[in-house]
């Protein structure tokens, strides 16, 4: 046991599994890692080096401090600091080569700081879509990207990206983040066609990376996720796949003996029902947790007792339920006292001490003191199969538009058999369901392939001697379990399964998998007018396993005739049957 007394100890191999996670979960956008607040608590430093060692690509933080002392720490990793006040000092964050977020205001003062630094700063728009905090209002966007971009013409600075902020993606299905995400499409369609030409944009956060993959553009910003920590409520950290990276634990500093109706703590609000043995907790809200969180569980010696009477300052109590053991072997003066950890030995996670304090688990591991010292370690955390399994090769290719895109899957398509499965990938508009015509065309399989969202699977028969092609929307099936209701086992060995919005649902069904990732250029001509994916599908009641039929689809990529932006394709091949195979694919 360590000897330490009290101790926060955060493990960074936690922290690099959550970042493969979400980079899995968000391809073919980057990622994000949020260090704010001291990295939630965990420490910003040891956080952000673990999440860069991963693959994150950005780094995150509130204020241009924080920024900066990334920057002092050796990291050199693209960082944006997006909250800022007139005091903020700009000039500092521009030499120490950070990102700044722009709601309005700002732009002059960053100009100005600029001008005097003599560099350019480089800075993200913020749009406000309906969370109502930072971000330009829609109605003055206009004038704001005209400014922007005068700046710019003087060289003062470079637009690098646009971005908003989600209000609801933790409720994946209420209707304002559709609207959200429709405000946002515009903004990025009012910047492009003003003349910004921006490198990424970013409108998700964790919720949306991990329930919206129409939220995820070019850039996710992951915060609690990052620590292993689930955003919602019905959903576990294991049932996410993250680990929890934080163990808060410390030493029973007291035990003894306690009759019947004595009372406990400040305000007496707990009285022993028994004679008892209670023991002491040395920590208390002036470590950060809540006062109010009375209730809360304390793991000691692989049982977890609840947290009884008032929380003090520096101390709370835990009532043994059994009398006379203060003093013998059985005591647990100086045995370990787990908080929340992730649950490996039995004890709560920090999501108990949420609900006891009526907060959010981000609350409680940011607000830990420091006075609580904190240990970094580095475990054996395993990954899930999926996670793990690197691809037996990858190709990438750019086609422009509609016809080379459908060209490259039909080539594709040639090559395919009974068995085979695709999962796509890819924002809406960025051509899934125009990939799969070309697929179907290649294979030979009946034309009329239009998007499945309304019935969730079509089953296209082949006019020739091959198998027949199965498109499935996964857009609305949460998990692999709603993935199994549909049966596509039953098909899958005598046909080619196609599944869009597949990745992370459809893996266990075969032993070998092509994954197709599309990015569709930013902003321009042929951008979707559809009022957000999430919209569409409220409206769509599950459906059948059915044929082509005659009934109305919306075909949600490459809508307008023409739409001639480049599409950028990774094929990734998985599993034995690619390991022997790479097929050939070329584009006129």
């Amino acid at each position: 046991m360590n000897s330490a007394e009290r101790e926060a100890v955060v493990d960074l191999a936690a922290i690099r599994h959550n970042v493969r996670r979400l980079i899995k979960v968000a391809e073919p956008a980057k990622v994000m890692a949020v260090v704010k607040a001291d990295g939630y608590g965990h420490g910003a430093v040891p956080v952000a080096r673990a999440a860069v060692e991963a693959g994150a690509a950005w780094l995150g933080v509130a204020h241009i401090p924080e920024g900066i002392a990334l920057r002092e720490a050796g990291i050199e990793a693209p960082i944006l600091a997006w909250l800022h006040t007139p005091s903020s000092d700009f000039g500092a964050g521009i030499e120490a080569g950070l990102d700044l977020g722009v709601s309005g205001w700002e732009l002059e003062l960053i100009a100005a700081a600029a001008e005097k630094s003599a560099r350019p700063a480089r800075v993200h728009l913020k749009i406000d879509t309906g969370l109502g905090r930072n971000g330009c209002p829609p109605d003055r966007w206009e004038a704001f990207i005209g400014q922007a971009l005068e700046y710019q013409e003087e060289g003062l600075l470079r637009v690098v990206g646009i971005f908003s902020h989600l209000a609801v993606a933790d409720e994946p299905q209420r209707p304002e983040t559709d609207e959200q995400i429709e405000r946002f499409r515009e903004a990025v369609a009012v910047a492009t066609d003003a003349g910004v030409d921006v490198e990424v944009r970013h409108l998700a956060n964790s919720p949306g990376t991990l329930s919206r993959p129409d939220t995820h553009f070019d850039l996710v910003r992951t915060g609690i996720a990052l620590y292993g920590l689930s955003p919602f409520e019905d959903q576990t950290s294991a049932e996410l796949r993250l680990r929890p990276a934080m163990t808060l634990r410390t030493k029973i500093a007291h035990c003894k003996e306690m009759p019947a109706e004595h009372g406990v703590s400040y305000g007496l609000s707990y009285r022993t029902p028994a004679p008892t043995t209670l023991a002491l907790v040395p920590v208390g809200y002036g470590d950060g947790i809540p006062r109010i969180a009375s209730g809360g569980p304390v793991t000691v010696d692989g049982r977890t007792y609840p947290v009884v009477g008032r929380i003090a300052m520096d101390q709370m109590v835990i009532d043994l339920g059994a009398a006379g053991i203060a003093g013998t072997e059985q005591s647990v003066l100086g045995h370990e006292a787990v908080l929340f950890g992730p649950g490996d030995d039995g004890e709560e996670s920090v999501d108990a001490w949420a609900k006891a304090a009526g907060t959010i688990n981000y609350e409680i591991v940011t607000r830990i003191s420091p006075r609580i010292p904190r240990r970094y370690v580095d475990s054996d955390v395993p990954d899930d199969g999926n996670d793990a399994v690197a691809p037996a090769w990858e190709i990438e290719i750019e086609t422009s538009g509609a016809e080379q895109t459908q060209a490259l899957a039909a080539r594709l398509g040639e090559q395919l058999a009974a068995g085979d499965l695709l999962v796509l990938t890819g924002e809406l508009g960025a051509g899934k369901t125009t990939f799969t015509q070309g697929l179907g065309a290649g294979m030979g399989v009946r034309e009329g392939i239009i998007s499945p969202t309304f019935v969730l699977v079509r089953i296209h028969p082949n006019l020739r001697t091959g198998p027949d092609l199965v498109h499935v929307d996964a857009y609305r099936l949460g998990s692999a379990a709603e993935i199994d209701d549909i049966d596509l086992e039953n098909t899958m060995d005598s046909t080619v399964t196609v599944v869009e919005w597949g990745r992370d649902r459809v893996e266990h069904l075969a032993g070998s998998r092509l994954e197709i990732s599309m990015v569709r250029s930013v902003g321009g001509a042929g951008e979707p007018e559809a009022s957000g994916r999430g919209s569409i599908l409220a409206a769509a009641g599950k459906g059948p396993i059915s044929d082509t039929g005659d009934d109305d689809a919306v075909v949600l990529d490459f809508d307008d005739e023409d739409d001639d932006e480049r599409r950028r394709i990774r094929i990734a091949g998985f599993g034995p049957r690619w390991a022997a195979e790479k097929p050939a694919l070329e584009v006129d």
